[in-house]
């Protein structure tokens, strides 16, 4: 089982900490004399916000009256209000998709309002929404549209939050650093503003970040200080994961008892406040410390819950790590054929969210279809060369009296015979270049495809080898060098599982195809830098907007066989990446210090390391300049237009 929760709570932009120092009575005194106009509508709105701590339940009732009086009094600024406040009551109750609906209603609405604000709010509530979906590529795209837009209008009261999520959103890849980043950014703004609402959020959500990141004495820092704002403001869903944080910390420092305590108090509040996604971390991390303490069937009844919770909500992200927590539960209480049974449901989960194999199958389909209707235009066109050549020729014979008019026909017919030609000559290059684009996208797609059967096919194979392994070994005694044997066994299968998962992230790294080139060159730049071999230095301009993903790839393999080449032949010491983009041109430089090489050697006789960089320049309609000398080092430049 996994013993690192992944799971941020996000919180939507617009909430604030207004409705709660309200005093109820006077809202309902509001509501009760005002008449059905728009102060009705705020009212509503504003006693959902004090009901929200309290029951979700009751505090969506008011949100949806303050929804339909808006409607009726055609009020695009209740309107608003309204899905922005209910969809967060939808968020904590599960139910995704309907609030993702919501979100982009309300981003229509705002920018019929003009509001840049309003734009920013909702598209922060719409990556929070795909972000619960598992969706976090999109969500963070969202978020950072909403980030460039309050940073510009300078509106840092809602910076904290937004910073928060888009960590959260990098927590998700496991790139836990990068989420520390912005949740101490978020942090510190939070402090500054002294919003006790907004900071006990914020102080529990890095409190999981510093969790993840194992370093539990600074979990344990940031849990019981964003409890203790949390209880005092009386805010039941922070105090929930500041319960829930301290469970699983306490869990991990093998301190289970004060971990169990913890973890019922978290649950019993849940289940009070009806918010069915802190309901499922509560049974989660208690599913946990029953793993912990040997109690097997106590653990498999939680695991059994939270994955209830998770199939009647839709928590696709959840399922898959459910699926696999309860066979392993399952397999424990040898109930073999229900554990294979859950396996099963694990495995097609996480392969229908794959799909590489439907979307190979398909661009092969187009690859076949646009080489086809290249053919038949190729044909064509010599059926028309052939008839053009017979034309020529009957002129030629039947106008030799007057000869300067034919002259001036042959002339232009000749003219046309060469464009004909010329038009025959380009098809057949561009079904050489299709070829090429297709060998090129091949190797991509299969080299993705194996990098998948590795992590998920041999990977999990390993895995579960290695989870049979250490059960044999609590259960059976051996003498002392057999043990230290078993035991120098289940290291090299751990040396194993971490080779393998080492060459599927060099074949296809997760990074490139989540969060795109910059972010996968930096972490490939640094990972040579780690090995001391080589320093690499990684800089990028005007790149602030993803490529497509095709012009990614083939400029991430490009830096990989050049840095390949820098390892194999240059002798250096320093590479510098440069990566930029100027209105529509892309430049890409890899510059070393090394012993360098004669060019003109090169042209005559190039390596398989520069043809395939050639190949991929031309794949890309670029141009590839190669400068360098003896003991002068080396520049390679690459331009292309996106």
């Amino acid at each position: 089982m996994k013993s690192v929760l992944k799971a941020a709570f996000f919180v939507l932009l617009c909430l604030d900490a207004t409705a709660q120092n309200s005093d109820a009575k006077a809202i309902l005194k509001r509501i009760q004399s005002s008449r059905q106009d728009t102060n009705r509508v705020l009212a509503y709105i504003d006693y959902g916000q004090l009901l929200e701590n309290e029951n979700l339940d009751s505090a969506a009732k008011y949100y949806l009256l303050a929804g339909q009086l808006s409607k009726k009094l055609d009020y695009p600024a209740g309107s608003f209000k309204y899905i922005t406040y209910y969809t967060y009551v939808l968020n904590m109750k599960g139910k995704f998709e309907q609030a993702l609906k919501l979100n982009k209603e309300s981003l229509v609405i705002a920018r019929e309002m003009k509001s840049q604000l309003n734009m920013a709010k909702s598209q922060a509530n719409i990556a929070a929404s795909y972000t619960y979906l598992g969706n976090f590529t999109e969500a963070i795209k969202y978020y950072q549209q909403s980030a460039g837009i309050l940073e510009k209008l300078g509106s840092k009261q809602y910076l904290p939050r937004l910073y928060v999520n888009i960590g959260s959103a990098f927590e998700h890849a496991n790139l836990f650093e990068k989420s520390l980043t912005y949740k101490q950014k978020a942090v510190a703004l939070a402090r500054q503003q002294k919003d006790s609402l907004q900071l006990a959020d914020l102080i529990t959500n890095i409190g999981n970040t510093y969790f993840n990141l194992k370093r539990y004495k600074e979990a344990e820092t940031n849990f019981k200080e964003g409890l203790v704002i949390a209880e005092k403001i009386g805010a039941d869903m922070f105090v929930i994961q500041g319960y829930t944080g301290l469970c699983r910390t306490n869990r991990a420092r093998k301190k289970l008892d004060d971990a169990r305590n913890y973890g019922e108090k978290a649950l019993t509040l849940a289940r009070k406040s009806g918010n069915v996604f802190l309901e499922m971390e509560a049974l989660r991390a208690l599913m946990f410390v029953a793993e912990d303490s040997n109690q097997t069937d106590l653990s498999a009844e939680y695991t059994e819950q939270a994955l209830k919770i998770a199939e009647e909500n839709g928590m696709t992200d959840h399922l898959i790590e459910l699926y696999e927590d309860y066979a392993t539960d399952l397999y424990r209480q040898n109930r073999h054929r229900s554990a294979y049974d859950y396996l099963l449901k694990y495995v097609l989960l996480n392969d229908s969210i794959q799909g590489a194999d439907v979307q190979k199958q398909l661009q092969e389909l187009d690859t076949k279809y646009e080489t086809a209707q290249k053919e038949k235009q190729i044909v064509i066109l010599e059926n028309e060369k052939q008839t053009r050549n017979t034309l020529i020729y009957g002129l030629i014979g039947g106008l030799i009296v007057i000869l300067v008019i034919a002259m001036l026909i042959y002339r232009n017919i000749v003219i046309r015979k060469r464009i004909a030609e010329n038009e025959v000559t380009q098809l057949q290059q561009e079904k050489q270049l299709v070829a090429t684009n297709s060998i090129l996208k091949g190797q991509e797609e299969e080299r993705t495809r194996v990098a998948r059967d590795l992590h998920d096919g041999l990977g999990g194979l390993l895995s579960g080898i290695k989870l049979t392994l250490n059960s044999v070994k609590g259960n059976v005694i051996l003498p002392e060098e057999s043990a230290l044997t078993f035991t120098r066994a289940l290291n090299q299968l751990d040396g194993a599982i971490g080779e393998m998962r080492r060459v599927a992230h060099s074949m296809m790294p997760e990074t490139l195809v989540r969060f795109g080139l910059i972010d996968a060159l930096t972490d490939f730049c640094d990972g040579i830098s780690t090995s001391g071999t080589l320093k690499v230095t990684m800089q990028h301009f005007g790149l602030e907007k993803r490529l497509d993903s095709s012009v990614e790839i083939v400029l991430y393999r490009i830096v990989q066989e050049l840095l390949n080449n820098v390892l194999k032949y240059a002798e250096a010491t320093e590479v510098q990446v440069q990566l930029t983009k100027v209105d529509h041109i892309v430049s890409l430089t890899v510059e070393d210090n090394g012993k360098g090489f004669d060019v003109a050697a090169l042209e005559q006789n190039k390596g398989a390391g520069f043809r395939n960089v050639q190949a991929r320049v031309d794949y890309l309609n670029g141009r590839l300049d190669i400068q360098s000398a003896p003991d002068e080092g080396t520049s390679v430049l690459v331009e292309i237009e996106v």
